[in-house]
């Protein structure tokens, strides 16, 4: 494999803006017919760069690449000469879904390539810089630290991404995705697909001030030996065949949740104050918004031993028309087994519809109250076919209890008495 060092090309350490030396490295690799683009070590500051097929940018230890804090240096390969962009006359209207709008705008973007890999020896960084733009998400989100769009054969391994403005991965419409040894450390997502398919992530550390892995109609994912550390949600997830195992859930959060900074902070780029949330909502919230159409019936998520800590509630499912998040199809059946998760303080959400009831089943898995004596359900459910506790451990509650709609369809099988409360009003929601 042909190596491409930056240095080259012209790239240096300093205070100036090296994205185009860095981005001819890029272009003279893809028309060599792929290789190696290397990053020495120092910090080389950059805006936007397009990594291209059967390209490998390749960061040596103490190399930087660091985002220049101007949101307006990131769109430069909607003009690319080399690969154009075809620009639709009518784009979607909206920006998450249309993939050249301002918000996919990234310090690496990957577009319609295949054969592509970011590999990092340890003590390499993408620093997002935490990038203001008073026109980005909630009037402050900046571009994503790593944005692709139409991709195939995806390999991202050993780096560490920091203070990432928007999302650190944003994966939409890929395929056969490999993660493994990667570090996200604050900024907001740590790792989001929408509509990708065979992807893997694996030994992974993801310390986000949002959700540490989301996305919806993704088929046939696993993510295995991962810390999840959240301020929202550990697993923002739907998607068809998913395999969670060997995980481990932190909570407080090392990171706050930015959106609640004031606007100069954000102007700013504080991390976080003492007013952000650090809290984890929940090890999984079922997620599936009217962004996509959903290719095949989610289900068959499996999360198994795995370990959450202080999440305020056990698993949430708010599905409702009425949602904006949880709008567009409903999971279909969802088991843990052999997982232990302590320190709740909310009742879980299993709120689904008739025409597409939902499985719920708990097999060997110990829950544990945040306070002795906690009041609150365990579970409040609606319109589920299934509700299966079997070998199920509850501690610290003063009355392990559930509330449904559909008494007949919970089991207990072992394991500590669950009383089933018949629901005589609609199911209550949490305010996530």
């Amino acid at each position: 494999m042909a190596d491409f060092l930056i240095t080259d090309f012209g790239a240096t350490v300093s205070d100036r803006v090296q994205t185009a030396a860095i981005q001819a490295a890029i272009d003279a690799c893809f028309l060599a017919g792929g290789g190696r683009v290397v990053v020495p070590q120092g910090i080389f500051l950059t805006g936007g760069l397009r990594l291209r097929s059967h390209c490998e940018l390749y960061l040596k230890a103490g190399a930087i690449l660091r985002g220049v804090r101007d949101p307006e240096q990131y769109a430069a390969y909607l003009d690319d000469a080399l690969e154009p962009i075809e620009i639709p006359a009518e784009p979607h209207p909206q920006r998450s879904v249309y993939p050249y709008s301002r918000w996919q705008n990234a310090l690496i973007k990957i577009v319609n390539a295949h054969n592509v890999a970011i590999v990092g020896e340890a003590g390499s960084y993408l620093d997002g810089a935490n990038v203001y733009d008073p026109e980005g998400e909630e009037h402050y989100r900046g571009p994503h630290a790593i944005n692709v769009h139409s991709s195939s054969d995806l390999r991202f391994e050993g780096y560490t991404i920091t203070d990432s403005a928007n999302w650190a991965h944003a994966i939409f419409t890929s395929q056969r995705i490999t993660v493994r040894g990667i570090t996200v450390l604050g900024g907001h997502d740590g790792f989001d697909i929408r509509t990708c398919d065979d992807v893997l992530v694996e030994d992974c550390t993801f310390r986000t001030g949002d959700d540490c892995i989301a996305g919806f109609d993704n088929q046939n994912v696993t993510v295995r030996r991962c810390v999840l550390d959240a301020s929202c949600s550990a697993l923002r997830l739907g998607g068809t065949d998913v395999l969670i195992e060997d995980c481990q859930g932190i909570a407080p959060g090392s990171f706050g949740f930015r959106n609640m900074l004031t606007k100069a902070e954000k102007e700013n780029g504080v991390l976080a104050t003492a007013a952000c949330r650090h809290s984890m909502h929940t090890p999984f919230l079922y997620y599936c918004d009217h962004r996509a159409e959903i290719r095949k019936a989610p289900g068959n998520i499996t999360v198994r031993n795995c370990r959450f800590e202080n999440p305020d509630a056990l698993f949430l499912h708010p599905f409702s028309t009425d949602s904006r998040w949880c709008c567009n199809r409903p999971l279909s059946s969802i088991t843990f087994e052999n997982c232990e998760i302590t320190g709740l303080s909310l009742p879980g959400d299993l709120s689904s519809v008739a025409e597409e009831p939902l499985s719920f089943r708990l097999k060997n898995v110990r829950l544990t109250a945040g306070s002795e004596g906690a009041e609150f359900p365990l579970l409040s459910a609606k319109s589920c076919r299934e509700i299966l506790f079997e070998n199920v451990t509850v501690e610290g509650f003063a009355d392990a209890h559930l509330i449904t709609d559909t008494p007949a369809a919970v089991t207990v099988v072992g394991g500590t008495p669950i009383r089933v409360v018949e629901a005589t009003a609609p199911a209550r929601k949490n305010d996530i």
